[in-house]
């Protein structure tokens, strides 16, 4: 999506930042994104989305967090409290924009979802 990263995390306990995203390579501009990733079966908490609200730094940075498990009611309320942005991205939504973006996508990265479209011949009625 144009983003520079300077922070992956390995699996694992990472303080609650699995990546730092910036507007420019290197880091100047403003806001940069703080990334939360969990990938599980169950949904994310609103003590998750709390935890990652917490070490936002407000005037500087906006939080990102991708659930595979998708999002509690009551972390979408928590997401949406609060002076700190937070965007939410469950799995339909990731995949949304991997396919919007998926061109732009560098083959190294691409490999690790390859996605291929299917075409389906649709049956109309001339009657």
């Amino acid at each position: 999506m144009g983003y520079a990263t300077s922070t992956v995390s390995k699996p694992g306990s990472d303080g609650g930042t699995d990546i730092l995203a910036y507007i420019d390579p290197l880091g100047a501009q403003t806001p940069h994104i703080r990334v939360q990733v969990k990938h599980r079966d169950q949904t994310a908490s609103r003590e998750d989305v709390a935890a990652l609200r917490g070490i936002i730094r407000g005037n500087r940075e906006i939080g990102l967090f991708v659930s595979s498990g998708g999002f509690s009611r009551e972390a979408r309320r928590e997401a949406g409290n609060g002076a700190v942005h937070i965007e939410l991205v469950d799995l339909d939504r990731f995949l949304e924009l991997w396919l919007q973006h998926y061109s732009k996508i560098p083959e190294v990265k691409r490999s690790k979802l390859r996605l291929e479209p299917i075409h389906f011949l649709a049956v109309v009625s001339l009657t």
